[in-house]
This record gives C-alpha cells, structure tokens and sequence, in this order.
C-alpha cells in the first residue's frame, strides 16, 4: 500500500483478482482509509489494470455508464457490499472459522456462467463483452469462489504492517509472510519499529 492513491491502485499484491480487489481500500485498517475505486471510471481503470476486462469491453462500458449514470453508482455500491464480504471472508479463514456463505451465493445467483476464456496482454481473462455495466465485478465474485473452493483458502494472510490491512495468499513455504510487500509495507514497517527502538 502506498499513500500515493494512483500508486496504491496499480499495486496487486494479493495473489488473486478478489483479495487485489478487497485491496482496493488503501490503508484500510487505519484511521484515515483512502477510497481506490471511489466511482465507476476508477472501477474501470483498476479493471484495466489487473486485466479482467479487455481495452474493448472498457471502451463500451465508460460510454454506457455515461449513459446511465444512475446504474453505474448503483453498481458502485454493489462494489462495495462484494469488497465488504470479501473482507469478511478473507477474516474468517486467516482465523480458521467458517465463511458465511449466504451472502456470496446470493450474489452468485444473479451472475451468468463464466463465459470462455481469451487471451490478453496479462495473460488471460473472462470475455466479457461490456454490454452491462455490472461486468467489473463478476472476475473479482469468479475469483472469491475458486479461492473458498481451493486449498489456498488455508493460506490467506493479512498485512500486519500498521493501519495496512490488504490482504495476500501467504504462499511462503512455512507460511511466514508478514507484508502485503516487503518493499513498500516492510521496508516502512522496519523503519518505524526502528525508530520507535530509537526513542525507547
């Protein structure tokens, strides 16, 4: 996490589209949270970013949520309920309790099936083909469901750099991984208990 917004946004340290996409609350376990995806054009761009969406599909859903501005803040807010419940799923494996599943599957049943898979320049992705405004959020709900259904359900761990709280599948051997990034959330976090040792 970085206190840079446009910086934050671009950093996917999760490991998986859902947990980069409960990441998209910068800072999320301190006093001053700073919002990512704050309206539908910055939901786009943090799409476009992590290559769930095709250039296409983006280019289609920025005219028609121009369009239909109403929709787009309703989805927004539906970005936020599915953030919300990712947080509250990732909670519960890092403490070895059960997910509240009722939530998520009511999501899940007014989603279609996943369509084929494309290729893209990250690799690959849904094709979506951006005719409706809610398709943003369909990779992130596809993804929390392979990640309860996986093995790597047992491994999600949480920043525990101070006020960070991103979330990441701690795939370390001996599951030791402290940082969302050892460069950005370690090096500062090092840095503070240094100094705090300093004053002592």
């Amino acid at each position: 996490m970085s206190r840079d917004p446009e910086r934050a946004a671009t950093q996917f340290f999760g490991g998986r589209v859902c947990l980069d996409f409960g990441n998209t609350l910068d800072w999320r376990t301190s006093a001053d949270p700073q919002e990512l995806i704050p309206d539908y054009a910055a939901l786009l761009r943090w799409s476009a970013r992590r290559g769930t969406l095709s250039a296409a599909a983006i280019t289609r859903l920025g005219a028609l949520s121009r369009e239909h501005e109403g929709i787009a803040r309703s989805v927004m807010a539906d970005a936020h309920s599915l953030r919300a419940e990712i947080w509250r799923a990732a909670e519960a494996l890092r403490g070895s309790e059960a997910v509240d599943l009722k939530t998520i599957n009511r999501m899940l049943s007014n989603l279609p099936p996943q369509p084929k898979l494309v290729a893209n320049a990250k690799g690959y992705a849904h094709d979506l083909k951006g005719s409706e405004l809610q398709e943003p959020l369909w990779p992130a709900l596809w993804s929390l469901t392979a990640l309860l259904a996986s093995n790597d359900a047992t491994r999600i761990g949480c920043c525990q750099a101070e006020g960070c709280g991103w979330f990441f599948v701690d795939e370390s051997p001996n599951r030791s991984r402290l940082w969302c990034s050892s460069e950005v959330c370690g090096n500062r976090e090092r840095a503070r208990r240094a100094y705090a040792k300093r004053r002592t």
